[in-house]
């Protein structure tokens, strides 16, 4: 009896996905996941304790929640509530990743905050706006969680240790981007236990139309890269990728109190962040600046010991805890 012939690759994007003709995507950027890490009873003094909590399981959503150990020894400090969001170009990378994992656990330490990374939907099986309705969504269970309302399971570490009258969203790459598209649709909800402090974008994954002069390996990667996450039909100067396109919301409408963007020499999108950095501050947002030489594309992941790395997480840190 011969075996049926594998299904033909309809669509690969180098790093990031290979798409068949039977519907079955590969991701070829995968480093799998870690557990959570050990109850606070088992964490020391300087550890991170954290869990995962579905926020829906008919999608899958969950969040893994870091709590500083060395911060909650007496049961009284309250922390800032961090919301981050994983890069990987919509479509790899997970929560649960050891290179998140590691890095929000060191978040959590250095900035003295809880953390709660989000395991969003991923395209291509879930074209945007899934993942920003995923995480919208969470910020809607955080609200809950901060009102106890009773039909909610309120969840024992936020309700001894969140503060939510501090409450920061953050994310990398296109996590960077879900902090603009989550900012914008949170503008027209009301929020009575959440106080949305600021937001933190690290070399955002922002596009246009026009594509990048001499960069045309960037462009086609792009373009593949937007082609299987936004709706069908659009092209990329749709709101979700063109933030200050002729068609998208005036960004005076972001939720967010002041934001902090960073760029890096080296990285291919810094030119579109920097325009979208001129952007909130013709329209009168509390926005900064940060750029760093010599470094590419989330190089604090790729390097997170190296000192660029280290003063990227204390620019974050004083964002974070300053009045």
């Amino acid at each position: 009896m011969e075996s049926s012939s594998p299904s033909s690759v309809i669509l690969e994007i180098p790093f990031f996905v290979r798409i068949y003709e039977d519907g079955t995507v590969e991701r070829l950027l995968d480093r799998g996941t870690v557990p959570p890490s050990p109850e606070l009873e088992s964490v020391d003094l300087h550890g991170v304790a954290s869990k995962d909590v579905v926020i829906d399981p008919e999608t899958g959503v969950f969040v893994r929640i870091y709590l500083p150990r060395l911060h909650v020894t007496d049961g009284k400090e309250k922390l800032p509530v961090l919301l981050y969001v994983h890069g990987g170009g919509f479509c790899v990378e997970s929560a649960a990743s050891p290179v998140y994992h590691s890095y929000l656990d060191k978040v959590a330490t250095e900035a003295k905050v809880i953390c709660i990374s989000v395991e969003y939907r991923r395209t291509p099986e879930d074209r945007l706006p899934a993942a920003y309705d995923d995480c919208v969504g969470v910020l809607e269970w955080l609200d809950r969680q901060a009102m106890a309302v009773q039909e909610v399971s309120v969840d024992p570490w936020l309700a001894s240790h969140a503060d939510y009258s501090k409450v920061f969203v953050a994310g990398d790459s296109a996590g960077g981007n879900i902090v603009h598209q989550v900012g914008i649709l949170a503008s027209g909800k009301n929020w009575d236990g959440l106080c949305f402090q600021g937001g933190i974008l690290v070399h955002p994954f922002f596009d246009a139309e026009e594509g990048i002069e001499g960069m045309e390996d960037f462009n086609n990667m792009s373009d593949a890269i937007w082609s299987i996450s936004l709706p069908a039909g659009a092209d990329k100067d749709h709101p979700f990728s063109n933030p200050v396109g002729p068609r998208s919301p005036d960004l005076s409408i972001l939720v967010y109190e002041r934001m902090l963007v960073f760029v890096a020499e080296k990285d291919l999108l810094t030119h579109r962040t920097v325009l979208y950095y001129e952007a909130l501050k013709k329209a009168g947002k509390d926005a900064n600046l940060v750029m760093t030489e010599g470094e590419g594309h989330v190089f604090h992941l790729l390097d997170p010991k190296s000192e660029n790395a280290s003063i990227m997480m204390k620019g974050i840190s004083d964002f974070i805890n300053s009045d």
